[in-house]
C-alpha cells in the first residue's frame, strides 16, 4: 500500500512538471502604481515629480479649491511640457513652492484672475525669480478662450460645459495629444465674447468636438461651432470611455491613468502627466470602477495602470480589480512586408495579436532595428518585443530588386512582311536577374514600305526608363550555308528539302535551334537568324564561327563539347542569360567581360589542346558579375 501511494505521488509530481513545462508563460501581469500625497497639493507635487524628474522650465499654476478656471489647462501643459500645480488663493502653497524650486522653473502660467489666484502669489513667484504670465478673463468661459488663443485653434477645438469638471478632465489628455484647446461653454447660449471669437475665427477651426450629456449643452450652442461632432453618454463615466474610444488611434493605451471623477484636483494634474505619453485618463468612483470602464479595460491589453490619489480618494480594492481586468495576449502574428531596393523603409509601429478573449487587436512593438538598410535585395528577418508579452514577434522583410535597365529589342523582317510589336519587354534587375514587364508603345500602327531601320519607343508603367525596339526591314535574299549539315538542320525547321534554297524570309521565324551531334563544323549563315533566342549545338566539332553580333535576341547559348578554341565571334551577345562553353579548349575568356546579364555560366574543363599540368584557367574577366551568377561550375 505504501509503495502504491509513493508511485501515485511521483506520477502526480511528474504530470504537473510536464504540464507546467509545456505551458508557455508569455504574459506578464499588469503593473499597478500609485502616485499620491497627503492632500491634493502634495498629490499634484507627486505627479510633477513622476513626470518631470529632471525639472521643467515652465509650470502651470491653478487654484486648488475650485475647478472652473483650471479646466482648460491640459493642452496648455502639453504645449510647454509643463506640470500643473495647485496653490491657495492668497499665498503660494508651500509644497508647490518647493516643487517649483526643484523643477528650476523660469516661467509660470497662472490660470484664472486675481479673485482666485491673488497678486500676492505673483509677488511670491517674482521673489523666487520666476516670471509669471496670467491667463484670465471675466469668467471661466473667457479664460478658456484666452488659453485657446495661447494653444492655437487651427487643428480644431474641444467644447464642453464649464459648470462641471469631469468631461473637461476626460478631454484634457486627448486634446493635448491632438494639440487642440478646450473651450468651456454655458448650457443654453454662448456669451457675447464667445460669439465674437467664433465670428472672427470660424474659418480657422478645422473640427469642433462637443462632449456633453443629454442636457448639459443645448443644440443652440452646438450648432454655433463649425464642423461639429458630438460625443455623448448617459453620465460622465460613459462619456469618458466614449471619448477614449473615439480617439483611440491618437492614444497609447498600453498605459492608463486612473483618477477620481468625484473631485477635480487629482485628475487636473494627471491630465498634464498623461498627455506626455499620449495616454488616456479613465475616471473612477471611490469604491467601484464604472461598468463602461470595466468593459473597455477588459477589451484592451494594458500593461500599466497609474492611480492618482491615495486610498481615501480611490479605495485600495480598486488596485486588485484593475490588475485582473485587462485582456491578455494569447498569440502574435508575424509580419511580412516588402520594399523596393534603396527605398526608405520604416518598420510597422504595431502588430496584430490575438487576445485571450479570441478577438484581435493592434499593439505597439519595438523592433531590434532602428532603421533598415535597403541597399541590397533579399529577405531579412528582424525580431520584435511587445510590452507585457514574453514571446517574440518577427518581421520578415523582402527587399525587391529594382530595374537597372530595360533591355533594347532588335528584330528583323523582310520587306512586305507584317510585324506586331511585343506586349512585354525584359529588364535587368539590380540583383542580376531578368524580369518581364508589360509595355505600351508610342504607336501600334507599323507601316513598313521600304528597306531601313525603324525605332519605336515604349513605356513601362511605374518605370522612368524607356523601352526601345529597333526593327530592321531587309530585302529578301538567298543565304549561303557552306556547311551542308547546318543547312539541312535549318532547312528542316523551315520545311525545305535538301535541294531547296533557303532565304532570309524563311529563317526569321526561327527562335529556337537545337542540333546535337550533327557533325556541324561551320556556322556561316547562322548570323541571319536574327530572331533566334535559344541555340544549342553541343557535341559538334565547330571550327568556324561567323560574327554573331546580329543575334541580339539570343538568351541561351550551349556550345559545350564543340572543340572550340576561340570565342571572339561571340562578342556583343550581351543579352545572353545562359551560356555553356564547358569541355572545350578555350584559354582566353576576355570577351565575356561585358556579359553582365548572365545568370548561368559553365566554363569548367577548358584546357589547352596540348597537355599542361601547370595550367590554371583565368576566369577573371567575369569577376564583376560573378556574384550574380545563380548557377556556375567554376570558382574565383
Amino acid at each position: 500500500m505504501t509503495f502504491i501511494k509513493k508511485y501515485f505521488f511521483l506520477v502526480f509530481i511528474l504530470v504537473n512538471l510536464l504540464i507546467f513545462a509545456d505551458t508557455p508563460m508569455v504574459n506578464a501581469s499588469t503593473s499597478i502604481n500609485r502616485i499620491a500625497g497627503n492632500d491634493r497639493y502634495q498629490t499634484t507635487v507627486a505627479i510633477s515629480q513622476s513626470g518631470w524628474p529632471d525639472g521643467a522650465a515652465t509650470a502651470i499654476l491653478a487654484y486648488g479649491e475650485n475647478f472652473p478656471d483650471a479646466l482648460s489647462a491640459g493642452p496648455l501643459a502639453h504645449k510647454y511640457n509643463a506640470p500643473i500645480l495647485l496653490t491657495d488663493s492668497y499665498s503660494l502653497n508651500e509644497d508647490t513652492a518647493q516643487e517649483l524650486k526643484r523643477l528650476n522653473v523660469k516661467k509660470v502660467f497662472i490660470v484664472g484672475g486675481t479673485a482666485v489666484v491673488s497678486k500676492a502669489v505673483e509677488m511670491k513667484l517674482s521673489s523666487m525669480s520666476i516670471t509669471s504670465v496670467r491667463l484670465a478673463g471675466q469668467d471661466c468661459y473667457e479664460t478658456s478662450l484666452k488659453i485657446a488663443q495661447e494653444v492655437g485653434i487651427t487643428k480644431g477645438v474641444f467644447v464642453t460645459t464649464g459648470l462641471d469638471f469631469p468631461d473637461a478632465l476626460s478631454i484634457a489628455p486627448i486634446a493635448a495629444a491632438k494639440e487642440m484647446p478646450i473651450i468651456l461653454v454655458p448650457r443654453d447660449e454662448l456669451t457675447k465674447i464667445q460669439k465674437d471669437f467664433l465670428s472672427k475665427n470660424k474659418t480657422k477651426i478645422a473640427n469642433s468636438y462637443i462632449v456633453k450629456g443629454y442636457s448639459e449643452i443645448s443644440d443652440n450652442v452646438v450648432n454655433q461651432f463649425p464642423n461639429s461632432e458630438v460625443i455623448s453618454g448617459s453620465d460622465p463615466y460613459e462619456r469618458n470611455i466614449n471619448l477614449i474610444k473615439r480617439f483611440a488611434s491618437d492614444l497609447d493605451l498600453d498605459t492608463i491613468y486612473i483618477a477620481t471623477g468625484e473631485y477635480f484636483p487629482d485628475a487636473l494634474a494627471a491630465s498634464a502627466l498623461a498627455q506626455k505619453g499620449k495616454h488616456a485618463l479613465i475616471l473612477s468612483k471611490r469604491d467601484t470602477i464604472p461598468n463602461s470602464a470595466i468593459a473597455f479595460i477588459r477589451s484592451n491589453i494594458i500593461s500599466e495602470f497609474n492611480i492618482l490619489g491615495g486610498n481615501s480618494v480611490i479605495n485600495e480594492s480598486i488596485d486588485s480589480t484593475l490588475k485582473e481586468l485587462p485582456a491578455r495576449i494569447d498569440s502574435v502574428s508575424n509580419v511580412k512586408d516588402s520594399v523596393q531596393e534603396k527605398q526608405k523603409y520604416d518598420p510597422p509601429k504595431t502588430v496584430i495579436v490575438t487576445k485571450t478573449d479570441g478577438l484581435t487587436a493592434e499593439v505597439p512593438v519595438t523592433w531590434s532595428l532602428s532603421s533598415v538598410n535597403t541597399l541590397h535585395a533579399g529577405t531579412y528577418k528582424f525580431e520584435g518585443t511587445i510590452k507585457g508579452y514574453s514571446g517574440h514577434v518577427y518581421l520578415n522583410l523582402t527587399i525587391d530588386p529594382i530595374v537597372s535597365k530595360i533591355l533594347p529589342i532588335s528584330a528583323e523582317i523582310i520587306l512586305g512582311d507584317s510585324y506586331s510589336l511585343p506586349d512585354t519587354v525584359d529588364a535587368t534587375m539590380s540583383g542580376g536577374t531578368v524580369s518581364t514587364f508589360p509595355v505600351t508603345w508610342s504607336s501600334n500602327i507599323v507601316t513598313l514600305n521600304k528597306v531601313g531601320s525603324y525605332t519605336f519607343q515604349g513605356k513601362v508603367e511605374g518605370l522612368t526608363q524607356t523601352a526601345t525596339l529597333t526593327l530592321k526591314v531587309s530585302e529578301d535574299a538567298k543565304i549561303d550555308f557552306p556547311d551542308e549539315r547546318l543547312k539541312y538542320v535549318i532547312g528542316k525547321k523551315c520545311g525545305k528539302s535538301r535541294s531547296e534554297a533557303i532565304y532570309r524570309s524563311d529563317v526569321l521565324d526561327i527562335t529556337i535551334l537545337i542540333s546535337k551531334r550533327s557533325g556541324i563544323e561551320d556556322l556561316t549563315g547562322l548570323e541571319y537568324l536574327t530572331n533566334l533566342r535559344t541555340l544549342e549545338l553541343t557535341n559538334n566539332t565547330i571550327t568556324k564561327i561567323p560574327n554573331l553580333t546580329k543575334l541580339t535576341q539570343l538568351n541561351t547559348l550551349k556550345l559545350s563539347h564543340t572543340e572550340l578554341t576561340d570565342i571572339k565571334a561571340l562578342k556583343g551577345l550581351t543579352s545572353l542569360t545562359y551560356l555553356d562553353l564547358s569541355d572545350n579548349y578555350i584559354e582566353d575568356f576576355t570577351v565575356l567581360k561585358d556579359f553582365i546579364n548572365l545568370t548561368t555560366l559553365y566554363l569548367d574543363d577548358n584546357e589547352p589542346e596540348s597537355d599542361d599540368d601547370n595550367y590554371t584557367p583565368d576566369y577573371s574577366p567575369v569577376r564583376s558579375y560573378y556574384k550574380n551568377l545563380k548557377k556556375k561550375d567554376f570558382s574565383l
